[in-house]
């Protein structure tokens, strides 16, 4: 193997590759290929998401000590990249890690610290997810505090706000987050002596489909045994944990503990004092390893914390599941999709922009599409019409007629003085699309040149930026948007920000 210094750009290829297609549970190779990739790279933001391939690794092995150590050091690098949405997930990763430690005064500093940062945030989409994302991990604070009629409160605060971006591009509505969210919410209802809701809820995120966190389901369905037994359910509820310690991936020494712990209960209910007897010996014979690894996680979050002091780092990292494997595994998939993510919109944002910089130099508004003999449909218009049409067209567009929220096929057919049936197949015809296609192209064409060439347009709220290019609504807008170039709005303007700074 190469050492790290002479990797060249080949063997980081290769590297990258091998690391892509690598079984999430073969720690040592991830680790390997990961930490010769950090070595080779200047950037932050790949650091930091290799380092969340590592943790999330690590995680999945149940190995929290290590994940703790590698979730600071990811730490350190995330305060380089100056985003105040991961910054915000950072906070709010490491309140929750502490708050699964029971270290409650420190996981209610760095929550607030979360909240903070919010204010930076503009009105919209994405502070609706961010707003989704603290109230849930507040929520969880409160759930461990056993202050659950407040958990309760912001979990269903969190759904709120989640609810209000579900029209939009930010990022909240993954089925992972909204699973999640609704365990928190349907777990919460179960100690306010409400195990109908808790019921309601946690059945609703069992048909959620997610593979992020496929472990996931072993804590809705411990919570959901729960509720049976809170409805003198004792059968059903031990059918459905010894179901869970038959299957194979159930091997998580928190959650089998769980288990133990209420087929104890529910089989004492019963009155089998046989069964009782031999799962609370599982259960007390496995109590002291858990203890010891909450210990060891304890000491070791404490040793990186104040490692962090020395070195005067600050921030870094995502996500919470629930106790601290879960902590670290949701924060590596927050720290992987962010970085993927970003990548993404970075390149759809210069594809739009050069797209929009060849139409202006050829003083086209709309490319016109490519067509065979075979896809055109027999011309019925008369080609004087034609030609009529299609000059007028060229007028409309370049006169940013189009803008007005008014704008029919009919309404345009009038102004032309034709009827909508030539004018259909024109542009049909001749632009490649129907009439609404080519109407949402333009003025979404529009609206990004204009941001890309004014930057005021950076600071104007997205339903402004809606009413400019002549959409009635936000949600309409954000989604024809997305649909258009592929990215959401707000993802355009922060690549447009960033482009601005850069210049």
């Amino acid at each position: 193997m190469l050492t790290a210094q002479h990797a060249g750009p080949k063997r980081i290829d290769s590297l990258k590759n091998v690391l892509e297609h690598t079984n999430n549970n073969d720690t040592g190779k991830i680790v390997k290929i990961a930490e010769e990739l950090i070595a080779n790279t200047d950037s932050d933001e790949e650091k930091f998401y290799l380092l969340g391939v590592i943790i999330s690794s690590y995680a999945t092995k149940n190995d929290r000590k290590k994940s703790i150590e590698y979730l600071f050091r990811a730490k350190q690098i995330a305060e380089n990249l100056n985003d105040v949405g991961l910054t915000i997930r950072v906070y709010a990763t490491i309140a929750s890690l502490y708050a699964s430690l029971k270290v409650n005064d420190k996981a209610m500093l760095y929550l607030k610290q979360a909240w903070q940062q919010t204010e930076k945030l503009p009105a919209g989409d994405e502070k609706s997810s961010m707003q989704a994302f603290l109230y849930n991990e507040q929520g969880n604070f409160y759930y461990n505090t056993e202050d659950y009629r407040q958990a309760n409160k912001n979990f269903s605060l969190s759904l709120g706000k989640f609810k209000e971006t579900l029209d939009g591009p930010a990022g909240a509505n993954t089925p992972f987050y909204y699973k999640s969210l609704l365990h928190n919410y349907g777990k919460s209802f179960l100690h306010l002596s409400q195990p109908d809701s808790s019921m309601l809820y946690l059945n609703r995120a069992l048909v959620i489909k997610d593979t992020l966190y496929p472990n996931l389901k072993y804590h809705i369905y411990l919570s959901l045994s729960e509720a049976y037994a809170a409805k003198a359910q004792y059968r059903r509820a031990t059918d459905t944990l010894e179901a869970l310690l038959k299957d194979k991936a159930f091997a998580i020494p928190e959650l089998q503990l769980a288990a133990y712990l209420n087929l104890s209960r529910n089989y004492k209910a019963l009155g089998d004092t046989e069964k009782y007897t031999f799962y609370n010996e599982k259960y007390l014979a496995l109590m002291p390893h858990v203890k010891q690894e909450d210990v060891e996680a304890i000491s070791t979050v404490y040793a990186a914390e104040q490692q962090e002091l020395l070195n005067k780092a600050k921030t870094s990292q995502s996500l919470l599941m629930w106790g601290i494997a879960g902590v670290v595994v949701a924060g590596a998939v927050v720290a992987y999709f962010t970085y993927r993510k970003r990548k993404r919109e970075k390149a759809i944002y210069t594809g739009v922009i050069q797209n929009l910089e060849r139409r202006l130099a050829s003083n086209t508004a709309v490319p016109q599409a490519a067509h065979t003999v075979t896809d055109i449909p027999q011309a019925t218009v008369p080609v004087p019409v034609e030609q009529d049409i299609l000059h007028k067209l060229a007028q409309f567009e370049a006169a940013n007629r189009f803008t007005s929220p008014k704008i029919t096929l009919a309404t345009l057919a009038v102004q032309f003085k034709t009827n909508t049936n030539y004018l259909s197949e024109v542009i049909n015809r001749e632009k490649g699309k129907n009439f609404n296609a080519y109407l949402n192209e333009l003025r979404i064409n529009y609206i990004c040149n204009l941001i890309h060439t004014n930057p005021e347009y950076l600071n104007y709220k997205i339903s402004y930026l809606a009413e400019s290019c002549g959409f009635a609504s936000h949600s309409s807008f954000a989604t024809v948007f997305k649909n258009v170039t592929g990215i959401s709005p707000s993802a355009f303007l922060k690549q447009a920000a960033k482009d601005f700074s850069n210049k």
